[in-house]
């Protein structure tokens, strides 16, 4: 049964590092389509120029975490009790994303979707469930 789990464990783990990384790339993508739509259109350069290193901020830190989700998912049978500090926080920072989605959903046109946040929310709540149910199965090892 531990084996079972830890096999688990280490899949979802990499599944949800994979979707890290894949949502930090798009984020590079975000820029061209976001300064076509009407509300970014207007706004200065140097307005501009904080919206780009906002969501390219937020691109790099997506892979980083992904890049470690990857890396922890590995050598997760070592580390024990780290990996599911790591995997609370992991929920903490996307429980945050899914309420702030909620109260400020993303009403742009991106992609070609409008509003973008019907794309966005059911990705958020997919990406926290694999962080939610990793730490459902690190507690029944530990």
């Amino acid at each position: 049964m531990e084996i079972n789990n830890q096999h688990k464990i280490k899949s979802l783990l990499i599944a949800a590092g994979i979707v890290e990384i894949l949502v930090g790339l798009l984020h590079f993508a975000m820029p061209y389509f976001i300064y076509q739509s009407n509300g970014f259109m207007n706004l200065t350069n140097i307005e501009s120029d904080f919206v780009l290193l906002v969501i390219y901020a937020v691109a790099i830190l997506l892979i980083a975490f992904g890049i470690t989700t990857l890396l922890l998912a590995k050598k997760q049978k070592e580390l024990g009790l780290l990996l599911y500090y790591y995997l609370i926080i992991q929920i903490i920072l996307w429980t945050a994303r899914v309420i702030l989605e909620l109260i400020y959903p993303i009403k742009l046109d991106m992609f070609g979707v409008q509003p973008f946040t019907y794309i966005v929310l059911p990705g958020l709540i997919f990406e926290w469930s694999l962080f939610i149910y990793a730490v459902i199965l690190l507690r029944k090892i530990y």
